[in-house]
């Protein structure tokens, strides 16, 4: 392993051992605070910040994969790395596809980061531990909205995003699965900014990471073809779907609520389903024409509009569907 002597990363050897978020984020200035007041962050906020370490983490792969050889990395981590690229994209482009759109598209990075193997597998764990944080915080703020076809999508990558991190850590020599349970560091995805800060405009708080240099440029569509091309190769399994999309199949078939004579709602012509009562929200799925979904709670949009909460979660205009059974006394939500 590289030696890391430098005063900054290690601060007595912290880094690399148990306390590595908050030894990361103290050297960037970024102290988390638990019990504060502070609104959820909306699902645009949510989505636009996600893409943006989305965006970061294929960045950060494709430069680890190119150089590999300069990181000492052996053919099995440079798999690790390809299939972990692979994962971050897949991630970026259902984001991209609900709206999403990066907050910046280059990056900055420590001078020394794809030369260093330990400098590389600290910062990855670092960067992977905020990702962990943010997707449960994103999964919390959907629970909170109703949206549960988010907030379970957002828990699946979660999930993989720790997988990530225990990768980092065994490229480091590390234990990988040293954890009983994901860190809950984050109450708002909003509050990974300050940890992902330096890699974002290149001003970190010290000179304990030494310079940082850029901007590197993300990923291009041929390096992402380049890296797709060896998915049989890597049996990377790219047929597992996030749950928003399982959800958004299975809404059209929801008719079961006109015949129980419970209120349910039936669009005309395909009708977008928002994870919250204004158009500006992300679609979550689509009432296709024709079809009918429960309603379970209704709610004033800032549009001035009456918006319907489906069963299963996500809202529809009152205005874009006919209503059948008893909806004279919905909850409000």
């Amino acid at each position: 392993m590289s030696n890391l002597s430098r005063r900054s990363l290690l601060k007595g050897g912290a880094l690399l051992s148990g306390g590595a978020f908050m030894s990361f984020s103290q050297l960037f200035g970024y102290t988390k605070v638990f019990g504060q007041d502070a609104a959820d962050d909306d699902t645009s906020t949510i989505i636009n910040l996600a893409a943006t370490a989305e965006l970061f983490a294929t960045t950060h792969y494709l430069a680890a994969i190119n150089n590999a050889d300069a990181l000492g990395l052996d053919d099995i981590q440079v798999e690790y790395l390809k299939a972990g690229f692979l994962a971050e994209q897949d991630h970026l482009e259902l984001l991209q596809s609900l709206g999403a759109v990066p907050v910046v598209t280059e990056f900055y990075v420590p001078e020394k980061l794809f030369s260093d193997k330990a400098l590389f597998a600290a910062v990855t764990e670092v960067a992977e531990t905020a990702f962990v944080g943010a997707y449960l915080a994103a999964t919390r703020a959907f629970s909170n909205q109703g949206a549960p076809q988010f907030a379970v999508t957002t828990a699946q990558i979660a999930a993989v995003e720790a997988e990530h991190r225990a990768l980092a850590r065994q490229i480091g020599a590390s234990l990988p699965n040293n954890i009983s349970y994901a860190q809950y560091t984050l109450d708002n995805v909003s509050d990974a900014v300050p940890v992902l800060q330096p890699f974002l405009d290149g001003k970190p708080a010290d000179d304990s990471l030494g310079d940082f240099v850029g901007p590197v440029q993300p990923p291009t569509a041929a390096d992402i073809a380049a890296i797709r091309a060896e998915i049989a190769a890597l049996e990377y399994d790219n047929t597992v779907k996030p749950y928003a999309a399982i959800a958004a199949e299975m809404a059209p078939a929801d008719t079961t609520a006109s015949a129980s004579g419970a209120c349910s709602v039936t669009a005309s012509s395909d009708v977008n389903i928002r994870s919250a009562a204004t158009t500006t929200a992300a679609a979550s799925g689509v009432l296709r024409a024709g079809t009918s979904m429960s309603v379970d709670g209704m709610t004033m949009g800032s549009d001035g509009v009456a918006w319907y909460r489906v069963t299963g979660g996500g809202f529809v205009r009152s205005d874009v569907v006919t209503t059948s059974g008893d909806c004279t006394a919905l909850p409000s939500v």
